[in-house]
C-alpha cells in the first residue's frame, strides 16, 4: 500500500486500502492544512480555534445522531452494538475535550451552525436516513480515521509547551485508536460483502466526507480574518 506517511491505523484489507489510496491527495491536504500546522506549532490564531471548537461542539451532536440512526440499520448484532457505542462514547470523548478547552480559551457555546458545519452534518444525516448501513458507515469513517492520523502526525512535530497539546493528545491516545481500528475493520467487512454499485457508492461518500473535512478546517482558518 502506498502512503506518504507511516499510518498508525492501517487499512484492514483491499477495500479500505482503496478508500485511502484513491484519496491520498485530499488526505495530504488535511495533513498539511494551515489549520493543522498551526495546531502543531502553536501558532494557530485564537479566533480560528475558538470558531472551530464552537462548531465542533455542534458537529459532534449531529454526528452522534447519525451513528445512532446508522446503528439501527446494522446487519449484525456486533455492528449494531459498536455503532451505538460510537454514538455514546465518541460523543463523550469530544465533550470532555470541549469541557476542558472551552473555558481555557474563553469559548462561549453557540447554537447556530456555520455553513461548513451545516453542510457536513446534513450530509451525514442524509446518508444515515436515506442510504444503507454500509454507505452511511463509509461516510462516517473519514472523520475518525483522519483525526487519528492527523493527530499523530502533527503531535510528532509539535512544539514544546504547545497550548493545543490537549487536542493533539485526545486523537493520538490508545482508547481513540481502538475505536478507529474497529471502525476500519467494520467498513472493510461490509465493503467486502457489498455489490460493485454499493462499493462505488461507499467510495463516493468517503471522498465527499474528506472534502467536508477540508472545508471545516478551511472555514476555521479563515475565521481569523473576519471583522
Amino acid at each position: 500500500m502506498k502512503t506518504r506517511h507511516q499510518l498508525s491505523t492501517l487499512p484492514a484489507g483491499p477495500f479500505t486500502a482503496r478508500l485511502w489510496n484513491e484519496n491520498e491527495d485530499l488526505i495530504e491536504q488535511i495533513f498539511n492544512h494551515p489549520f493543522c500546522r498551526g495546531l502543531s506549532n502553536g501558532s494557530l490564531p485564537d479566533a480560528s480555534f475558538k470558531h472551530y471548537l464552537q462548531q465542533d461542539a455542534l458537529y459532534i451532536e449531529q454526528d452522534a445522531r447519525a451513528f445512532a440512526i446508522t446503528a439501527g440499520k446494522a446487519y449484525s448484532r456486533e455492528s449494531f452494538t459498536f455503532f451505538l457505542d460510537m454514538a455514546r462514547d465518541g460523543l463523550e470523548i469530544e465533550r470532555v475535550l470541549h469541557r476542558n478547552l472551552m473555558p481555557e480559551f474563553g469559548v462561549v457555546p453557540v447554537e447556530k451552525m456555520s455553513a461548513a458545519c451545516y453542510s457536513y452534518t446534513s450530509f451525514l444525516l442524509d446518508n444515515a436516513l436515506n442510504n444503507s448501513f454500509r454507505v452511511s458507515a463509509a461516510a462516517l469513517l473519514p472523520c475518525f480515521w483522519i483525526y487519528r492520523e492527523t493527530g499523530l502526525i502533527i503531535r510528532q512535530s509539535s512544539v514544546e509547551c504547545n497550548r493545543y497539546q490537549p487536542w493533539l493528545e485526545t486523537y493520538s491516545d490508545d482508547i481513540y485508536a481502538g475505536y478507529v481500528e474497529k471502525f476500519v475493520r467494520t467498513v472493510e467487512k461490509e465493503m467486502s460483502a457489498a455489490t460493485k454499485q454499493e462499493k462505488d457508492r461507499m467510495a463516493h461518500v468517503f471522498q465527499k466526507s474528506l472534502h467536508f473535512e477540508i472545508s471545516f478546517f478551511s472555514e476555521a482558518w479563515q475565521w481569523q480574518f473576519k471583522k
